[in-house]
């Protein structure tokens, strides 16, 4: 089986249990995500009319550029020049790649505001019973 469609094995694994917990589902999304990144290089590298440089053009890509393409093909779809599937995979890809950098937005944001009151406050709502509202 080729390495992506591995990647989106792993992802469907570590997302199947009954209760899979919150770390499992985030590494489930980057590895999808991962998986997509992974496809579409292999598409495009497997193009390449010169074998023994598929290895160094994959390692080109940037998951920034990569994303503004998929941005312009979501504006192109508006207007009907793009297939629906493709739609499909831009918008995908836009949506991967914004979850699997959630967690890392999220660690970030804390360790700004962490030792606030506001954060501190909110820390002990989160184990504190819900108080009925006067």
């Amino acid at each position: 089986m080729p390495f992506p469609e591995d990647l989106l094995q792993l992802a469907n694994d570590l997302a199947k249990p009954t209760d899979p917990n919150q770390a499992s589902l985030r590494r489930a999304v980057s590895t999808a995500y991962y998986a997509l990144f992974h496809l579409l290089i292999d598409e495009a590298v497997s193009k390449w009319a010169v074998e023994r440089q598929r290895s160094i053009l994959a390692r080109t890509f940037d998951h920034g550029k990569m994303r503004g393409i998929c941005d312009d093909v979501l504006k192109s779809f508006k207007g009907g020049a793009v297939p629906p599937e493709l739609n499909t995979v831009a918008l995908n890809f836009i949506q991967l790649q914004q979850h699997r950098h959630t967690a890392t937005d999220a660690f970030y944001a804390w360790h700004q505001i962490g030792t606030q009151d506001a954060a501190q406050d909110f820390l002990l709502q989160l184990f504190l019973p819900k108080l009925p509202r006067q």
